[in-house]
């Protein structure tokens, strides 16, 4: 079975990305992150918008792999979009939104999230999706852990009340899909034309 190397160490994105390409492009594939193979890969600084930064994450590690057995490398990268302005340095902002002093109730953000696909043989292909969420404020307090998602406790899906961190895995990936589908599908027909 081919093998797909997620460019993280992140154990929530790693959950994430994996079960969102499981169920739409790559449904027949082993997945692996960062943590779970036996190689020292250094992390890089960041620059750059979301695109850049995930083609950086992958270029990074698809240049520094010793045994690289995997027909494709994932590069992934998030930011948020509000009023218009993507930011990529969300980790910045997590209590300010968290607090509700960026962010009004019900108020309509996206998170933007960019991938690169680097294939063994070196080609690439990166995309970009943006998935729109309602902004809830809470009560009660949020804490914000090492390789975790907190924005998943104050962001709700359009047709929802109950913010992600309130859903189910299915529900959350079914809508994180239904905005990435075409996106990721572009990615199969590039690679397959080739």
């Amino acid at each position: 079975m081919s093998k797909i190397l997620i460019a993280t160490r992140n154990d929530d994105k790693y959950k994430i990305i994996s079960e969102l390409l499981k169920t739409t492009i790559f449904e027949d594939k082993d997945f692996y992150y960062l943590k779970n193979i036996n190689e020292q890969i250094e992390d890089k600084e960041e620059k750059g918008d979301i695109i850049n930064r995930s083609y950086e994450k992958a270029k990074n590690v698809f240049e520094n792999i010793k045994s690289n057995d995997f027909q494709f490398i994932v590069g992934v990268d998030d930011g948020i979009k509000i009023k218009d302005k993507i930011i990529e340095n969300v980790k910045d902002y997590i209590n300010s939104i968290i607090n509700g002093d960026l962010l009004k109730e019900n108020e309509v953000v996206y998170i933007v999230r960019a991938y690169t696909f680097i294939e063994k043989n070196g080609k690439d292909k990166s995309i970009f999706t943006e998935i729109p969420f309602q902004y809830r404020k809470q009560t009660k307090e949020i804490l914000i852990k090492k390789d975790s998602y907190p924005l998943s406790n104050v962001l709700s899906p359009l047709d929802s009340n109950k913010v992600v961190s309130e859903q189910s895995f299915e529900e959350s990936n079914d809508y994180y899909a239904s905005y990435s589908k075409k996106q990721l599908e572009e990615v199969r027909r590039f690679f397959d034309d080739k």
